[in-house]
Formats: C-alpha cells, structure tokens, sequence
C-alpha cells in the first residue's frame, strides 16, 4: 500500500507538473513573437500535400529550390519510423540572422536565410534538413494519449508534454545527428563543434548529469547541442536508433507516467547494456571496467546513459589526444576563468590584438598583456569573430538592428581608429561579412536578400567600390584573404562542396586551386607563395599548407582540441593562431620555417560513419521540379487558431489565467488574439476577456476588454464625530462590476549601436471604464495613522453613502527610453543602464474631470567594486491633481516593504548586487542550484496625502539563487527579501520568484 500511494503522488506530481506547463508555456514560450518583416514585404506561397513554403516575392528561386529539398525530405522514411503531417515554413529572408525554428503552438517553422561564414553543408540545405528533423520528433511525440489531450488543449499539448518530459539535449542532438548522417557534412564532422565536449571531458573530467543539461556560471559547460549529438549518437552506435524512436513513443502514448522517456531508456539499456559492458574492445578502454560500469548503475536511466556514453568516449579521446604534440609557444593571458581569444593579429609595433569573449567578459577587441588585457573597443553582436587591421584601423562585422523590424536587420562593416578613438558603422542594404585589407583599402564578402554572394573590395572611405566578382548559384566566399600581389584566397562552399580558389583583383578571373571536399576548410592565409588554411581531414582542426593545385597539401600543424585562425605576422616570419583548450581559444605562435610537411592522415568520424550508415541515405537533389505559387494574402491570413482550454495566456504581463479561452496568432506572427471566461488578476470571480495585438505596420495595435466582478474600489470618508467634534476618517472597499476597455498605441524604435541595447518607445492609451452595481464590502478607521479593521456591524455604516457609478475615459501618454551595455553570461546586471519613463494621464472627455496624474520613473546601473557587481539606483516621482479617489493607481514603485498612497509620491531605492557562491550543486532530480546572489537595499519613500505628508525608509537584503527545478531547462530565480521598514516600525519579509521561459 506504501508504494502505491507513492506512485499516486509521483504520478499526481507529474500530472501537475504537465498541467504547470500546458499553462505557463504556451504564454511564454510556445505562443513565440520572434518578430515581423517590413510590412511592405509582399508573400507567396508554394503549397503540396506535405507542406506551405511562405516566402517573400522576391525569393522565388530559392523557395522552388527549398520545395525540392522539402519533397525529397518528406519522402525519405527516416530513422524515427514517422513521415510527418503537413507543416507550414516561414520564410524570413529580409534580414542578417542565420538560424531557424520549428515549434507546435502554433505550428509551423521559421527559416532564417542569410547565410553564414561557417562552412558546413551549403546553408539552406542545412538549415531544412535540420528544422525538418524537429517537425518528425514533434509529429512522433503527438500520438495516443497526447493525441486525445489535443482536443482539449490544442497544438500546445504537444509542446508541453515535449517540455516536461524530453530533454532539450536530445530535440538539438537528434537533429545535428540527422543533419550529420543526410548531410554531406554536418556538425557531427566538424571539430570546431566537436571538441568543447572532447576537451571538456579529457580535461576537467564527466560533470554531473545535472551540470551538463543545466549549465553553470562556474564553469563553461558546452551547449545542449554537442552534449546531444554525443548522447544520442554514441548510443545508437551501441543501441541502435530504435532506442529513440522507442522514447519518444512512450512520451506521446503515455504522458500521465512519472518518467516515460527515462523509463523507455531503462528498459532497453536493460536489455541490451550488459552485452555492451562485456565487449572485449569495450572493456579494453578501461583498467577497471567492471568498477565503471557498477558506479555508472546507480544512476537513474538518463544519467547512467550519461555516464556509460562519455565514460566510454573520455578513454577514446584520452588515447587520441596524448599522441599529439604541441610543437609551438603559447602567448600568455591572464584569466582564471573560460576565456577565447579569437584571430590574435601582430601589429607593426610588436603588440598583439585579439578579439576577447567568454564567461565573464561580453565581446571586445583587447590588446593583450601578460597580467591584464587592454580593451581598445567593444563591439556589437559579432556571429563570426574575423576582424581586420591595417594601418591602426580595425575593421569586423557586426549585426545592425533595422529600427523597427526585428526581421529586417542586417550584418554591416564596423571600424575603430585606434588612433583618434573613433568608432563608425557602415550601413548598407546587404549583408556583409568577413572583412580583410587589400593594399590601404578593405574587401568583404557581400550577400543580398536572395543569397547570391560576391567579394567587394571598397576605398579605404568605405565609399567607393573599386572591385566586384560575383559568385554563380548557390555558392558561398568564406573567409577571404588578399595574397600581397594581385589575387584573393577564399574558399567556396556550394552544394558540390568546398574548395580553394584564387581570384585576380584585376580581371576578376577565378582560379580552382583545389578538389571539391566535403571535409570544412577555411581562413586562407598566403605567406610566401604558400597558402596556408584551417582543415578537418585528420577529424581535428589542423593547419594545412597547400603549394601545388588541385591535390591537397600537407599537414603542417595540429594540437590536441584544434587550430584556429591562421595569422601571418607583419614580416612575414610568424604564424599567430588560436588553439583550444578545456579554458577556451588562446593565442599561440611558431616560426614559418619551424612549420614542417607531414603526409595528410585521413581520419573518419566515428560516430558519423555509424549514423550515416543507420540512415541509409544521403541528401541530393537529383531532379529540379518546378511548383505552383500563388499570392499569399495577409488579410484572409490574419486568424490561425491553434490552442484552447482552460486557460488565457497574456505573455506581455507576465499572466496565465484559468477559465477558458482560444488562442490564435498567424503564421507571419503580426496577429495575436485570446478571448476567453477567465479568472484574472483582479478579478477574483471571473471575466470576460478579449485582447487583441497587431504588430504588421510600424507602430502596434493593441485592442484588450474585459468585465467581470472586482473587489478593490475604495473610497475614503471624513465623519465628524458629534459628541467630540473630531474628525475621523473611514476607508470604505466596496465590491462592484467592472468593464473596461483600451486601446493602445506604440511606435517602438530600435536604435541599438555597438554593445548598448537601445531603445525609444513613444506611446498613447485610450482607455474606457465603467465601475457600477457598488455595494461595501469592508470598512477601516484610521486611527494613529494606521487603518484598523472595522466590524461589518460598525456604527458608521449608517451614515457611508455607496458611491454613484463611475463612467471615464483615460487617455495616457508616455514615453519609454532605455540605454544599457550588452551582459556577459556572468553578470547580474548591465555593467552601465540607464532607463527613464514619462507619463501623463487625465479625462478629458464628457465634461467628466477627475483630475490628472504625471510620473517619471528611471534607473540606472553602475559597476560596483569588483567584477560582476553592480549598483541599481531607482527614482520615481507621482503627482496627482486629484486628492481623493484614485483612479489612476500608482505608477511608480514603491519602498521595498511598504507601500506609498497619496497625491504626491517620491520614491528612492538603492542596492547593490553581488554573486557569492556557485555550487553547481543538486539535491535528488529536484532541484539543481547554479548561482547565489545578494543585494542589499536602502529605500526611501515620500507620501503626503490629505492626512500627511511624511517620509519613510527601508532597509534589507535579498537573497535569491539561480535554479533549474525537476532538471528543466527553464531557469528559476528563487529567494527571499528581508528588511525593516519605519512605515509600521516592523520587519517584513517577501518572497521572491521568477522563471525565464528562454532557452
């Protein structure tokens, strides 16, 4: 009987836990707004019986060439057993992001198609066959019972029980698996994606199972995607792909388990897991196996496959790594913490420049010093880390906000005058990328909205074009470099492969310097009529030097986590490289002639051989068909409904409400509408609820009703007492019907430059309400400047009038500005911020006066006195015309502690926050604890009323740490605040939470 109560309780625990987030996820992570194109973008749409390509009239090739991809994808029977239903695929091409998406709620996926400098499979192959493999895991996850909860829930059911039982290791890992085994290369063959876990492992050792799915702030620990390629690829290698294909069964048929996808793990490790420990190879990589497996046991099923997996792999890669030498110097840093230094570039002057990221420190360029590097600039969001010199000029590309559309941004040219101290942006309608110098001028490789590519050279004003050779098809430049004579190096990536080529500045001939290669090779650099490059054939990041055509040249150098970015020194007797480590990239440097030919070893990727095999067959387009497109028309297009249930999600105010309600927002995500009977905020006894939200023109449209029973008008009363003559006064709550409806306008500009976050956001409220069938609930005296409750039967009922019905309109106008630095993973806070609100509000309708209200709120951020510390400084100012009734409700914040009423507010608040322990620590699958943090506080706050006008204080820590509950990816704040405040003369303590529902 014990145990069956323990399972209904697990059992009734889970259940919740699925409920939890059948709610909380569609408001905050399902029911995504990743943003619109320009509203004058004009949509097509290619429609089959297996899926909706909707793209921008003017990608109309490339979207023929992504119909094919997605045919060929559809009619492959793939490793998951399941040929997915129809999908929709947004085309966002207008923009400079290259990335792509596929959720549930709604249902569709969203391809972002700017190309970047990686040089994988040529992009947009990659990109589909990659977002595709999402689509069949979704599709295979909504069957039984999940199916059944569809008809109550909608397409968020699926997401939900998604979020709460698969891990997000293996969505990312199965997909890189898939894109490794149809792909010609993958991320499963490229090392740079590779070798943060191989590194990882071999040097610091197998971190916890929680540590690895959750992260640290310790620690760099890499993402979901690498840790699930080796999860789930390495086990198929020794179960098979049916152990997944099984999981994800067992997750859709029966989400009302404790455990399904641990649980089907479990079962076919018991089946087959002894067999695998008794393999004389398998055995052979261990001195104790036996002790191994016996530790690895007695864990639950995710984490023994955890431990068996990279158990195995950290002997491989402990044998592999110790063959190989490091023949070459490092140059020394000071940081104690994960730090990359990528592209370390010699000046003339001996110094050496490096651009910097990592744990503790957001993107800059830095001259590096043995005990503390220079900062000579930040930068903007760099997605490749190449940046140029020439004469004290430092020229990268950075990622340029469009001002309103999120869709819209693009990847331009950005420079620093090391000598004035001057930093520029060059906007352009274009992409580009890769910057190098060219004789006192600057090249770049140049990509337009439909992905055709070329290699510019511009003057050294950035104003002139003096060269251009256009790329054919779907090729790619990467990475090119100017050779000191008359030609450029760059390697091309298409869907034939990658290859080297030499192209002369002076008649734009193009030379094929080497065979197409599947394996990634990039930055080309020349130094004395040889060139040298980054490749991967020995299945590492090696330097590779290429002196006769065609044939690949010799392998010159290679370390034990790879090279990267081959620099020559400026008298050409050097070469400057980064190479990795378990602590990131750091700089290193040999001598040209200490450089020595060694024969290529070709190596295989194991684990990518062996999925490849499983699959069965590789990606290639062999016929060019040709399908029907049509206009997509926005407006017939506006309404998608996808989701429904007892809920109302309200992302925008951080709300889920329970009653029932739909859900519907398009696929071009301009349109977002629930309506619903709900029980919200403030409305303990239900309303009705309509909000609308329209994003498609440059300001936003949002249209919002409800009505419903409220419980908080409040009306105060002064009564003179007869027999005393005093006045006291009473604080009547009244309950009443309450329906209101706004209408609100927002212009949102993005003017984000270099590392600051940037943005104005003017906007007007309309807003009308109507307050009627008032009746008092509850009365308070006030009596030593404090309100004490008062009996239903108190005497002064007999002479409390109920108030008339209110009816008002509102109009509020205001403006919102903000300013603060770009953060590092480690920080708490920006290290500078500063945010400033202005408001007004009045009635200036129907000859009804009720007075009008103003405020101005901002903060600021400061460093504090050691790294990652920060002060947070908060000022706000209320003045309302009107001394009795608010209507309006306070707009600023108030004390911690306390709260502020009157006419005339001020509030003052200061604190200063600081990270002092990361535990990385876990107790059982419930909670996993990566940070703590404290922040004491001083608050003042100014009210003056009819009664008073006085001031008040408050003072306090608050201690909160960063968490992740039942192992899920979505970070938790949790803590406590504590403090006294002189309003009452007490102690007050608060509770403190928060969950991020990013990813």
């Amino acid at each position: 009987m014990r145990h069956k109560h323990t399972s209904f309780f697990l059992n009734s625990l889970t259940i919740g836990i699925l409920l939890i987030f059948t709610l909380v996820t569609p408001g905050k992570a399902q029911f995504v707004d990743l943003g619109q194109d320009p509203c004058s973008t004009r949509w097509r749409q290619i429609k089959t019986d297996n899926f909706q390509i909707i793209y921008p009239d003017f990608f109309e090739d490339n979207a023929q060439y992504l119909a094919n991809i997605y045919e060929k994808l559809y009619a492959h029977a793939n490793t998951l057993g399941i040929k997915p239903k129809r999908m929709s695929m947004i085309v966002r091409a207008n923009g400079g992001v290259s990335n792509g998406n596929a959720g549930w709620a709604p249902k569709k996926s969203e391809l972002y198609t700017a190309p970047p400098q990686d040089v994988s499979d040529a992009w947009l192959e990659h990109l589909c066959i990659h977002e595709f493999r999402h689509i069949v895991q979704y599709d295979k996850v909504n069957q039984g019972f999940t199916k059944a909860l569809y008809y109550i829930f909608g397409e968020q059911i699926t997401m939900a029980v998604i979020g709460v039982y698969v891990p997000m290791w293996f969505l990312e890992g199965d997909a890189t698996v898939f894109e490794t085994s149809v792909g010609k290369s993958g991320r499963g063959r490229s090392p740079e994606f590779l070798n943060e876990m191989k590194a990882q492992i071999t040097e610091k050792g197998i971190y916890t199972y929680y540590k690895a799915v959750l992260g640290s702030y310790k620690d760099f620990v890499p993402n979901h995607y690498a840790l699930g390629y080796y999860m789930v690829g390495n086990s198929r290698v020794h179960y098979g792909p049916g152990i997944w294909q099984d999981a994800l069964s067992r997750v859709g048929k029966r989400p009302y388990g404790i455990t399904p996808f641990a649980r089907s793990l479990k079962l076919t490790m018991n089946e087959k897991r002894d067999s695998i420990w008794s393999s004389r190879h398998f055995q052979s990589l261990f001195v104790n196996p036996d002790s191994v497996k016996q530790a690895n046991t007695h864990c639950d099923a995710k984490r023994t496959l955890y431990r068996d997996n990279f158990s195995e792999l950290q002997q491989i890669w402990k044998q592999e790594s110790d063959q190989i030498p490091h023949p070459f110097d490092t140059i020394t840093t000071a940081n104690k913490i994960y730090t990359n230094y990528h592209y370390p570039t010699a000046t003339p002057t001996g110094q050496i420049i490096a651009y910097k990221e990592g744990l503790a420190q957001e993107g800059a360029l830095v001259i590096l010093h043995p005990d503390k590097d220079e900062i000579i600039t930040r930068t903007g969001i760099m997605y490749d880390y190449k940046f140029a010199y020439q004469d004290e000029t430092l020229v990268w590309s950075e990622y340029k906000y469009h001002p309103r559309w999120e869709h819209g941004g693009k990847m331009v040219l950005a420079s620093y005058d090391i000598r004035h101290k001057k930093y520029h942006r060059y906007p352009t309608r274009q992409n580009r990328y890769a910057p190098f110098a060219v004789e006192g001028n600057w090249g770049f490789v140049e990509v337009d909205k439909e992905d055709n590519a070329s290699i510019v050279i511009l003057d050294h004003t950035f104003q002139k074009e003096i060269f251009r050779v256009k790329g054919s098809g779907d090729e790619l430049f990467v990475h090119p470099s100017y050779d000191g004579k008359n030609n450029i190096v760059t390697v091309v990536v298409s869907s034939k492969g990658k290859h080297l080529e030499s192209i002369d500045i002076h008649t734009g001939k193009r030379t094929q310097i080497t065979a197409f290669t599947p394996y990634e090779i990039d930055n080309p650099v020349t130094v004395n009529d040889q060139i040298i490059y980054r490749g991967a054939f020995d299945a590492n990041n090696s330097f590779y030097r290429q002196t006769q055509p065609q044939e690949f040249g010799a392998n010159i150098l290679n370390s034990k986590f790879g090279l990267r970015y081959p620099i020559v020194s400026p008298n050409k007797d050097s070469l400057l490289f980064s190479f990795y480590t378990s602590d990131g990239y750091k700089p290193g440097k040999i001598a040209i002639n200490q450089l020595e030919n060694k024969a290529i070893d070709t190596q295989t990727f194991r684990i990518a051989d062996s999925v490849t095999q499983q699959e069965n067959w590789q990606f290639k387009l062999t016929a060019d068909s040709t399908y029907a497109s049509r206009k997509y028309n926005k407006t017939s297009h506006l309404f998608n409904f996808h989701s429904w249930g007892p809920i109302f999600p309200d992302a925008e105010d951080v709300d889920i409400d329970f009653g029932l309600a739909v859900s519907s927002q398009n696929k071009l995500s301009t349109l977002f509408l629930t309506a619903g009977f709900v029980r919200g905020k403030g409305y303990e006894h239900g309303n009705w609820q309509v909000k609308a939200t329209y994003k498609g023109f440059w300001p936003t449209l949002q249209l919002e009703f409800k009505s419903g029973r409220n419980d908080d008008f409040m009306q105060d009363y002064a009564i003179k007492i007869v027999q005393t003559q005093e006045i006291d006064t009473i604080r009547t709550i009244y309950k009443s019907q309450r329906t209101k409806g706004t209408a609100t306008v927002q212009f949102p500009f993005n003017i984000s430059r270099k590392n600051y976050s940037r943005y104005i956001i003017p906007y007007v409220k309309y807003e009308i309400q109507a307050i009627h069938s008032i009746t008092p609930r509850r009365s308070y005296l006030l009596d030593h400047n404090r309100w004490t409750s008062l009996p239903s039967n108190n005497p002064y009922n007999s002479v409390l009038a109920n108030p008339d019905d209110v009816k008002l309109q509102i109009m509020r106008y205001g403006l919102v500005l903000n300013n603060q630095t770009r953060t590092s993973q480690r920080d708490i806070y920006p290290r500078w911020g500063q945010r400033l609100e202005v408001g007004y509000a009045h009635t200036p309708f129907d000859g009804l006066d009720y007075g009008d209200t103003k405020w101005a709120e901002g903060r600021l951020y400061l460093p504090g006195f050691w790294k990652h510390h920060s002060w947070t400084l908060y000022f706000g100012h209320q003045l309302k015309s009107d001394k009795t009734t608010n209507y309006y409700g306070n707009q600023i914040y108030s004390p911690r502690g306390a709260s502020l009423y009157g006419h005339n507010l001020s509030t003052l608040k200061i604190s200063y926050a600081l990270p002092f322990w990361y535990p990385d620590a876990h107790i059982g699958p419930l909670v996993y604890m990566k940070r703590f943090t404290a922040e004491p506080f001083f608050d003042t706050g100014w009210e003056k009323n009819r009664y008073w006008n006085k001031t008040y204080h408050s003072y306090g820590v608050e201690i909160s740490a960063d968490t992740h509950f039942f192992r899920l990816p979505f970070p938790v704040n949790i803590g406590f605040r504590t403090g006294y405040e002189t309003k009452s003369n007490s102690m007050f303590v608060d509770m403190l939470f928060s969950v991020a529902f990013t990813i």
